[in-house]
């Protein structure tokens, strides 16, 4: 079946001396796997450009039902203005790949779930964006359309997130699994869609962050170690 669809890169690893394997995450089918023979060839090098980590893309190719399938067309859809250029909005960049591969590995077609990586991609290279806090929202937003949201369950009596619960709970014990409270209003604040101002301190945000990803840890199997998070924090302090 001939498929024209729009995806965004994720991966890429070589496959021989001139080819490489492509994973896209694709709009209609899901995460698909590519291959691109003669990929360093002179002829190919805009191909092989196209196919640079977050690249949004348009692509044809046939589903033949086979584990690795052949293009036969791949352009830009959309060219990043600012992203490649700003050293914090790469950073997150680099987080949002990683996060997104390691989750989407063997994904099946989800359009809502295509749609908000695309649109998330496209809000880090808008302009007017405030990038301080812009990843804990995404971690939150895609919790809730990946069906393992936190339950919104906070109040006075409820004042600490506990990961391994899944919700607020009236008593802070001192474990990598609790959130503080400072750290627990502040994600009741994103998962109720509230304005945050002024937005807590670095280290609140930092204990979030670390707090959220524990927490998709304990919600997918295929996350085990965000690499780009250290780097990520040093350049967002």
């Amino acid at each position: 079946m001939h498929i024209s669809t729009r995806g965004i890169v994720l991966h890429k690893t070589k496959y021989s001396e001139t080819s490489i394997i492509a994973n896209v995450f694709t709009r209609s089918s899901g995460m698909q796997s590519f291959i691109v023979k003669g990929a360093y060839a002179k002829c190919k090098r805009s191909t092989l450009a196209l196919l640079e980590n977050l690249s949004i893309v348009d692509l044809t190719f046939d589903d033949n039902g086979r584990d690795v399938k052949y293009l036969h067309d791949i352009s830009l859809h959309y060219s990043y203005q600012l992203l490649p250029f700003d050293m914090v909005r790469r950073a997150l960049s680099i987080f949002y790949n990683e996060m997104i591969y390691k989750i989407l590995r063997e994904y099946q077609a989800d359009a809502q779930l295509y749609d908000f990586v695309e649109s998330s991609l496209l809000q880090l290279d808008a302009p007017d964006t405030v990038l301080t806090d812009v990843h804990l929202h995404f971690l939150v937003d895609l919790s809730k359309i990946m069906g393992f949201a936190p339950v919104d369950n906070y109040s006075e009596m409820r004042r600490f997130f506990s990961v391994d619960e899944s919700c607020f709970v009236h008593e802070y014990f001192d474990y990598p699994t609790f959130l503080a409270e400072e750290a627990s209003q502040y994600l009741c604040q994103l998962m109720r869609g509230e304005q945050v101002s002024p937005l807590p301190v670095k280290q609140v945000r930092s204990e979030l962050l670390e707090g959220l990803i524990r927490y998709f840890e304990a919600h997918n199997e295929q996350i085990h170690r965000i690499e780009s998070v250290e780097i990520l924090s040093r350049i967002l302090s």
